[in-house]
């Protein structure tokens, strides 16, 4: 979609009257702050799992009590491993990787680890952006010129100290040699050693460039790489951190709590235990919402007619698509929230309602297994509480509800009356 913003040159009627071509519709606040919002939540999404899935399991650890490598998400931990492994096989103990420490966030601890990288991130994911609303001729330039410039860092002076060396020793031979004078592959080890570096940075963040990509590039396809690569580490952190799987297959994942403490964070609506995962699943929500949404509405307004692009009522009738937007993305994810923090803790309601009944066998039992605070168990209070609600239809008109909030409060919110 990023390609088709070129050609449309006529930004403004002649008396200066608003339009809705993509060049001005990119700069308009309501797009900027739809765009912003997707950035933050992806940015605190990330944030949030590498505070939560960012650490090996304390017991992991070797005969000498040293921390194990792990498949946390945490790129520090490989970043180390490589660079251990490399001063092995080169035998110099004070060799190091290329980038420097504080570039990668080696020796960081916390969100420390994340904040340079993915600034580095935001810069490529601004420049693919940039280079994609250039013309094709001057994107092929470029690709070609990034191309060459990687293959000559590669490979450019290894030949010219093969070619030179062949010249002075007058001779013919291969760049691979016993002989030091001869060998010149040695000199690929460095250029190597960078792209690998780079290759490990890219592929534990690969959910960030890819999704800033989409949301400033305009690309469904990159956000749904994005949200595809957290939803599969994910599904995989929760197999290989199963308590069951642990038994035959450990390598060293931090599992999840299995029992849910007390509510007591935001006012005792949830437990600690629970809260960092209710907070990616919502900031997961957001962004996606978010980043499509804001490619969804400047297509509908791309694929109008040139005539409708000028005419005020469409103008206007964007404009409130847009605030309209804003405003149910702010009150709908606080309901969305707001019930699931009831949803967890609705056995604590049954708890209530069975000591209504006073002491007996029944209650007694049924007081013990909502007790227990299993994980499985507040899934078992979520679904009792999506029923209660669905229920609920039957008493309360849901629809003339949702339809009064669709409804008044937008107005109330944008001052229209």
């Amino acid at each position: 979609m990023a390609e088709d913003v070129a050609p449309q040159e006529d930004l403004t009627d002649e008396g200066g009257v608003r339009t809705l071509h993509l060049k001005v519709l990119r700069k308009q606040w309501q797009v900027v702050a739809v765009q912003v919002i997707a950035t933050l939540a992806l940015l605190w999404l990330y944030l949030q799992m590498g505070d939560t899935f960012g650490s090996c399991s304390p017991q992991h650890v070797d005969d000498s009590g040293n921390s194990l490598w792990c498949p946390a998400l945490d790129h520090t931990l490989t970043l180390q491993g490589f660079e251990n492994m490399m001063r092995g096989e080169s035998g110099d103990p004070d060799w190091q990787l290329p980038f420097p420490d504080f570039l990668t966030g080696v020796g960081n601890e916390g969100p420390g680890r994340y904040y340079v990288p993915l600034l580095l991130c935001g810069l490529v994911a601004g420049g693919w952006v940039f280079l994609n609303f250039q013309t094709p001729q001057r994107r092929r330039q470029v690709y070609l010129g990034v191309l060459v410039g990687l293959i000559l860092f590669l490979a450019g002076r290894m030949l010219l100290g093969w070619f030179w060396g062949m010249l002075y020793h007058w001779d013919l031979y291969w760049p691979f040699s016993v002989d030091p004078a001869r060998n010149h592959a040695v000199t690929l080890v460095y250029p190597l050693t960078v792209y690998s570096q780079v290759f490990l940075l890219a592929i534990y963040f690969v959910p960030v460039w890819t999704g800033l990509m989409g949301i400033w590039g305009l690309s469904r396809r990159m956000i749904g790489w994005s949200l595809g690569t957290v939803l599969v580490y994910l599904g995989l952190y929760a197999l290989l951190s199963f308590e069951s799987v642990m038994v035959y297959f450990d390598i060293g994942l931090a599992p999840l709590a299995s029992q849910v403490g007390s509510a007591t964070a935001l006012g005792g609506l949830v437990s600690p235990e629970i809260w960092p995962l209710l907070l990616m699943a919502l900031l997961m929500l957001i962004y996606s919402e978010s980043g499509f949404a804001s490619i969804r509405h400047l297509e509908y307004a791309f694929r109008l007619p040139e005539s409708c692009k000028k005419d005020p009522e469409y103008v206007n009738q964007f404009d409130n698509m847009l605030n309209g937007h804003l405003v149910h993305t702010v009150g709908i994810f606080f309901a969305v929230a707001l019930c699931t923090m009831l949803a967890l803790k609705f056995d604590d309601l049954l708890l209530d309602l069975v000591s209504l009944f006073g002491v007996s066998q029944w209650s007694g039992q049924v007081q013990e297994s909502l007790e227990l605070r299993l994980t499985y168990g507040k899934v078992i209070s979520g679904m009792l509480f999506l029923i209660f609600v669905a229920g609920l239809r039957f008493v309360v008109p849901w629809q003339r509800i949702t339809g009064f909030f669709e409804t008044y409060i937008p107005k109330l919110a944008l001052g229209r009356d």
